[in-house]
């Protein structure tokens, strides 16, 4: 693959990496000149003298949430102002949305996220966001930014400004979707919630490719982030002690729902697949995944 293909990609990431670096600095340019107890406890970080930085102790959670929506923003904005891989007049384009096949897609989507979570829930990987999801769901603006503003920012980054304009310079279907998906996976900086969103990118990606916009992919990533702020908020520490082995009867069981699970959500796919109509773009370029 060449650099004019692979470029949006790259790109975008470094630009999402970017927004990134520049959050990290406003919470702790911010925390040092309003906190005397976050600026002794970061000097005490930068001596050695301690191990961790325990960021949620020092500063609101309200404060953080808000700083993360901004760079999410930014990072977009970023996309649609300097590299043009954005469209929001197509790829916000409700009108365009066949919805009964799309249906199919959001039940497809979420059975599939059921049977990849029991999957990664088996691995026992530590999730070390666990309390910021935890504490971002009991505060209005950390519940936006998990429920509604992340989900559609990264709809637009992953799926409009990489594995989109991948598609428009003519990169495989199959090629654009995983790379997207990779990405996806890999900005959550977190093996155990990358592994769950590696699959869950793939998924996104073949409905994201299917319609030509972002409408389906961020209801199923809406309705999903949703699902687990509110367990989180529900349950609070106690999330931890609940998993699919012990609601199903043992871990035989939770296996077999997988397998059940994920099969569904094939059948779901392909039926999504083969009822939903081709967008204008994939007339044009006559390419389908098989």
């Amino acid at each position: 693959m060449n650099w004019y293909k692979l470029s949006p990609a790259v790109l975008t990431l470094l630009f999402f990496l970017l927004a990134q670096g520049l959050g990290t600095v406003l919470i702790f340019g911010i925390g040092i000149l309003t906190s005397p107890d976050f600026n002794t406890a970061f000097q005490a970080y930068l001596s050695g003298e301690v191990q961790g930085l325990p960021i949620l102790e020092l500063l609101p959670i309200s404060f953080f949430s808000l700083i993360l929506m901004v760079v999410n923003i930014f990072a977009v904005l970023c996309c649609y102002l300097f590299l043009h891989n954005i469209h929001f007049e197509t790829t916000c384009d409700f009108s365009s949305i066949r919805w009964r096949p799309g249906m199919l897609a959001i039940a497809g989507g979420f059975i599939g996220a059921l049977s990849i979570s029991i999957l990664t829930e088996s691995m026992e990987l530590p999730d070390v966001m666990f309390q910021i999801s935890l504490a971002m769901s009991h505060n209005i603006w950390g519940f936006l930014t998990l429920v509604i503003v992340g989900p559609i920012t990264e709809e637009l980054l992953f799926r409009e400004a990489i594995a989109g304009e991948m598609l428009r310079r003519g990169t495989s279907p199959w090629v654009a979707i995983i790379v997207s998906a990779l990405a996806f996976s890999a900005m959550h900086l977190n093996l155990a919630q990358g592994l769950y969103a590696l699959p869950l990118g793939i998924i996104f990606g073949i409905i994201y490719y299917k319609t030509g916009n972002i409408v389906l992919t961020s209801l199923l990533h809406i309705l999903n982030n949703g699902i687990v702020a509110v367990q989180l908020y529900t349950t609070n520490e106690d999330i931890e002690d609940l998993s699919f082995s012990k609601w199903l009867g043992g871990d035989f069981k939770a296996y077999a729902a997988m397998l059940f699970l994920g099969g569904l959500s094939i059948v779901l796919m392909r039926l999504f697949w083969s009822h939903y109509l081709p967008t204008q773009r994939n007339n044009e370029k006559t390419t389908y995944l098989n």
